[in-house]
């Protein structure tokens, strides 16, 4: 039988060190990542999956929840927390098994057993028990946050919504404009309203790709089509989608430094 592909996922150094040392004398079990947060377990996850996850579920801005309803298949999942309550109440109808930290080895063992013989045996109740577990939880995950850049990839935002860790390839992002308490983020075909100031997104985009060109926008460079002088020395750009953004005055030494750089 093939090893059992393992990814542990912990914010904690010390948490991820002792889980490789306590699976490392399981010869059915190879562990091919151990993810330091959660956006850098879903880019592994997406890419390469696993058959078992070990998921640590209090982790800055990117939990553990998160992390599975980012997913379209998620693994087989052992859930690891320190003192979340109302998570547990939830496992309790529906988890494959949990870790309550700090843990015996024992406990450990047992909970390891437990998932390889179901994941040997191909059983389907644990999955449809996570599966209502994840729609349990996303019920109450409405609003979007943007999250961060990538850690792994600068040219990737990562954003919350409804639940779901959502990575934007920055590229594919035309302009993004000020509405009210959020900043609407503008794809080709698509848009997500997320919690957030101008500047704070500003300072998580290539530099080198997104400009302010007004105090209620940004636009990424590569998307100009053309512009139109205005008057009293404004400019109106616009972009490949046919979106049209106006220059003010405040900002167009930086698109006139832009456009010398061409």
């Amino acid at each position: 039988m093939n090893k059992i592909r393992t990814v542990i996922v912990d914010d904690e150094k010390k948490a991820r060190e002792g889980l490789q040392t306590l699976l490392s004398e399981d010869h059915e079990l190879i562990i091919t990542r151990t993810c330091k947060d959660g956006v850098e377990a879903i880019e592994f996850l997406e890419n390469e999956g696993c058959d078992l996850l070990l998921l640590d579920i209090q982790m800055p801005a990117v939990n553990g929840f998160e992390v599975l309803q980012s997913l379209e298949k998620p693994p087989y999942t052992i859930f690891i927390t320190a003192y979340d309550q109302y998570a547990l109440k939830a496992f309790e109808h529906h988890a494959l098994d949990y870790l309550l930290k700090p843990f015996t080895n024992q406990r450990f063992f047992e909970a390891m057993d437990r998932a390889k013989g179901i994941i040997k045996n191909g059983r389907s109740d644990s999955s449809e028990k996570l599966d209502r577990l994840l729609e349990y939880l996303q019920a109450d995950k409405q609003e979007q946050t943007l999250v961060h850049s990538s850690s792994v990839n600068q040219n990737r935002l990562v954003i919350k919504c409804n639940g779901k860790i959502i990575l934007l390839n920055t590229e594919e992002i035309e302009w993004i404009e000020a509405d009210d308490y959020y900043i609407k983020i503008n794809l080709v075909n698509k848009q997500y309203l997320i919690r957030e100031s101008l500047k704070g997104i500003l300072d998580r985009l290539p530099a080198s790709s997104f400009m302010r060109v007004h105090k209620s926008a940004i636009i990424n460079t590569q998307a100009i089509s053309h512009l139109e002088h205005l008057q009293n020395t404004e400019y109106m750009l616009t972009l490949s989608s046919g979106a049209q953004v106006k220059v003010s005055r405040n900002y167009r030494k930086s698109l006139d430094t832009f456009l010398e750089n061409l």
